[in-house]
């Protein structure tokens, strides 16, 4: 009995450890993607409620809300634009690894190009 109450303390105590390693996306980031015309940078600030995700993504075209989610290591957001006169949707889907993200942003399904993101110096 003894033995079975030290097993589960020592399982709690270490997906508890483990919960705590896990870094969280919320806060500040310097990301950049890539577009035929060069690379786009911007200011991406992160709020997490949950899986939930919700922020700014602060351009220097104007600041713009952005929504998505996070499960474990993956991570997808987005926001929307006005380009040219129509509405563009920039979703961005990869993966954290600690204090940087990368995957690809898709533009509203019509072309696709990579990004990567660093959590922004304090």
């Amino acid at each position: 009995m003894k033995r079975a109450f030290f097993l589960s303390l020592l399982v709690l105590g270490m997906l508890a450890a483990g919960a705590q390693a896990q870094t969280s996306v919320a806060g500040d980031w310097d990301v950049v993607y890539s577009t035929p015309g060069g690379p786009r940078p911007f200011k991406l600030v992160l709020a997490v409620d949950g899986e939930k995700l919700s922020g700014t993504a602060k351009r220097p075209n104007g600041d713009v809300p952005v929504t998505g989610t996070i499960k474990g290591n993956d991570i997808t957001f987005s926001y929307t634009i006005v380009y040219g006169g129509n509405e563009l949707t920039l979703t961005f889907s990869g993966k954290v690894d600690g204090e940087a993200m990368a995957g690809n942003v898709s533009f509203s399904g019509r072309a696709e190009e990579p990004w990567s993101a660093k959590r922004a110096a304090k």
